[in-house]
């Protein structure tokens, strides 16, 4: 039978180095991986600012859309049809 509780100094000393080995194995790599974000999130944050910078440069002018024609019903450029909102006397009396 296996004695677990009685281990030999000799071997928890090799128990331990092993683990210390496995830590360390484990730092590097979280340490490349958190360099491989870093670089990520810099990257995107580069990203955003130019595609920010691009929306800006391309939205229109509110005075722009003000003065730009509207499209009517089928489509064609030209004046629009006056909005009316209809209420439900309106569309009784059409009714």
């Amino acid at each position: 039978m296996f004695d677990f509780f009685n281990l030999s100094s000799k071997a928890y000393a090799r128990r331990a180095e092993t683990m210390l080995r496995e830590a360390r194995f484990a730092q590097l790599e979280h340490e490349a991986a958190a360099e491989h974000h870093s670089a990520l999130a810099r990257m995107y944050a580069e990203r955003v600012a130019r595609l920010e910078g691009h929306t800006r440069r391309t939205e229109p002018h509110p005075q722009a859309q003000a003065a730009a024609p509207a499209l009517s019903p089928d489509g064609q450029r030209g004046e629009r049809a006056p909005f009316r909102v209809l209420t439900q006397t309106d569309a009784q009396a059409t009714g």
